[in-house]
């Protein structure tokens, strides 16, 4: 009888013990962040995820108690691993009025203007629309709401060039091979500061669209419990006045964020 009692309490304990890897398991996996290479907002440093939208993540996590794992790569394709992965999220994500119905959103980080930008000593560039044409190349992050902005604004296609990274399109712009980027001002000069060229000759001389802000943006398919649980998070952190800290941190001081 001691025997059987013993073997019965064996096997409960190990079911039990099965439960709890099993729950730990799923909660290591609640959620998949997909993002790409965009300082101040979120970036890899030494394999570790750096940046507001990573911090912001982390104390989400910590109060919460949902596990997000996170990804970094280019945008298109973390684009497309968050539309087919129903638990994910991608961020930062501008909020654009063609994304609105693919999405579910979580913020805004900032508001995230976007403006072209060139290099100071190109006094002679300017923007204008109607006389746009190559030999002119404005830069665009491929997938990024820049280019449709710009064919909104009657930009020719052949003057939009798309480049796969951030980083690229600005390595360009210094060696001349572009002559305006258009995009999100402090990502572009976090990137002219990680490789080493002067941040006071990158000049934002045009506002092409106001405040459509930087959102985490969810698979429509999400449970909706881990979505209500994120957003509660994020809901706590900004009335705290958490948020605001941690946007101040990283935006009106990038040197020391880096």
């Amino acid at each position: 009888m001691i025997k059987f009692r013993s073997a019965r309490l064996a096997r409960i304990l190990v079911l039990g013990l099965g439960v709890c890897l099993a729950s730990g398991a799923s909660r290591a996996l609640d959620l998949t962040g997909f993002s790409e290479d965009l300082p101040p907002f979120a970036y890899l440093d030494s394999d570790k995820h750096r940046g507001l939208a990573n911090e912001v993540l982390d104390r989400i996590s910590q109060r919460t108690g949902l596990g997000i794992k996170r990804v970094n790569m280019p945008w298109v394709r973390a684009l497309r691993e968050a539309q087919a992965e129903p638990n994910s999220l991608l961020y930062v994500t501008v909020r654009t009025p063609e994304r609105e119905p693919q999405f579910l959103w979580v913020g805004p980080l900032d508001k995230c203007d976007i403006v072209l930008m060139k290099l100071r000593r190109r006094a002679e560039l300017k923007f204008d629309p109607g006389q746009a044409a190559a030999p002119l190349q404005i830069g665009v992050g491929r997938g990024s709401p820049s280019a449709q902005l710009l064919r909104d604004a009657g930009v020719p296609e052949t003057v939009i060039y798309q480049t796969p990274r951030s980083e690229i399109g600005v390595r360009m712009l210094f060696a001349e091979r572009l002559d305006m980027l258009a995009g999100l001002l402090l990502p572009s000069l976090f990137q002219v500061q990680r490789h080493g060229f002067d941040p006071a000759e990158l000049q934002a001389f045009h506002l092409l669209k106001p405040g459509y802000g930087c959102y985490f943006a969810f698979n429509p398919k999400v449970d909706a419990q881990l979505l209500t649980q994120f957003r509660k998070g994020f809901d706590e952190l900004q009335s705290s006045g958490e948020l605001q800290a941690l946007r101040e941190q990283y935006l009106r001081n990038p040197e020391q964020t880096r």
